[in-house]
Order: structure tokens, then sequence, then C-alpha cells
């Protein structure tokens, strides 16, 4: 029956997989995400007044609001700093490149947005992203934007608290209307609160530990393979004449 050595070099490449952790998976840019997101809900509540052609969606759990325009008029979506962000029309929908909320809007999280500040009158440089008259994007004024609680839900967790209202600003053929929604907290039980995610920076130890003794191993495993093959050509018969 045949026998096969692993060489230094299988070895030491079983020995990374064995020891390093796999890289963690990130979303939304890699940002840090809130540790309670799952416990907020956002809601839409109305859009004053109704545009005719014009609907609103949002997702429950704050990531992306949806609109559609199915009139004949322009939408022009306002961003943080109410700069033109989307315009909107029944076959196409554009983004401004030079919007500030064009950049904020790649991440899901971020610590601040700037809001209520004129934008500077900047001429809008717009590119095309769709060829209809429905978009859907990241907005950061329907979602809880910080890592702590708000003081409500500090202070009582477990329970339901309203946490506050938005509002997207939009025009229709150059009459501004508003998209409004709240944002509540539905509660957090206190399994949930048991069951906390790693924090990053114990995840980063035990990763550079990993590579630590990864690194410690390696040499001793290539040590081993060459003695054991240095072992089997000893035993191995040496040919001669008969």
């Amino acid at each position: 029956m045949r026998r096969y050595v692993l060489g230094p070099t299988a070895l030491a490449a079983l020995a990374l997989m064995i020891v390093t952790p796999a890289p963690a998976a990130q979303a939304h840019g890699g940002s840090q995400p809130i540790p309670d997101a799952a416990f907020y809900r956002t809601d839409l509540t109305g859009v004053a007044p109704q545009p005719d052609g014009v609907t609103v969606r949002v997702d429950p759990g704050g990531e992306w609001i949806e609109l559609t325009n199915a009139g004949p008029a322009e939408v022009i979506v306002l961003g943080y700093t109410r700069e033109p962000y989307l315009r909107v029309s029944a076959t196409s929908v554009e983004e401004n490149e030079l919007s500030e909320t064009t950049i904020l809007n790649q991440s899901l999280f971020t610590d601040s947005i700037p809001t209520g500040q004129d934008s500077g009158g900047v001429i809008p440089t717009w590119r095309q992203i769709a060829a209809t008259g429905t978009v859907r994007w990241h907005d950061h004024r329907i979602h809880w934007m910080g890592q702590n609680r708000p003081p409500a839900v500090k202070a009582d967790p477990r329970h339901a608290h309203p946490v506050g209202t938005w509002t997207v600003h939009a025009t229709i053929g150059g009459q501004p209307f508003e998209i409004n929604g709240d944002l509540r907290w539905i509660g957090k039980p206190a399994s949930a609160e048991a069951n906390k995610p790693i924090p990053s920076w114990l995840l980063i130890l035990l990763e550079t530990v990993g590579l630590l003794v990864a690194f410690a191993i390696v040499p001793l495993l290539g040590k081993a393979a060459s003695a054991a093959a240095g072992r089997r050509r000893q035993r191995l018969p040496s040919r001669g004449t008969t």
C-alpha cells in the first residue's frame, strides 16, 4: 500500500486554512452597522400635497425609499442640503453627481448629515441611472443615525417608543411637496440583549492570534515533514545486484 507524505508547502497551506479565521462579510460600503437596527421601524405617513401619478414606498427597516413617477411632470428629489439629488420622469431616472447626498447615501450608516442648508446654487451634473420611472435609494433621513440609542430607548429598551418624524422634500413641475414618515422603536426582548454580537475589536484580536499561531506552526510542520521524508528514505531498501 502506497503512503503519501505532504510536503512542507502543502502542510503550511493546511495550517493556514485551519487556524486563520474567515474574513467577516461587509455590507453597505463596509460601514459599521447600528447594533439595534433590527428593532427600529420606519413608516410612511403620507405625501403632501399628493402629486398626480406619484407613489412612494419605504422599507420598514429603513434601508430604502422608493418613488415612482407615472405622470407627465418631472420630479426632483431634494437632498440633505435641499440640493437637487434625483430627477425622475416617467421614462428616466437621473442622479446629480455633484450632490453631497449622492456621496453620503453610498453608506448605510453615517455619524451625521447636513440638513436645512443652502447647497450654494451649484449647477447639477445629471447622470442617467435608469430608463424607467421608478427609483429606489438609501436615505439617511428615514432611519436612526447614531450608534447610541435615543434617550427614551436607552432608559427602557424593552418597550416600544416613538423616536421621531422624518421628511424628504421634493418638487414636481417646480411645485414643492413632502414625503413624511415616522420612526419608532419596537422594543428589544431581554433574550436579544443577552445575545449581543461579538465586538469588532475582539474579532480583530482573534484573527491576529490565529495568524501568529499559524506562523509559529508552519515552520514546525515543515521540519516534521522533512524529518518524516528523511526517515522514509532511510527505510527504503537500497538497490544492488544479486
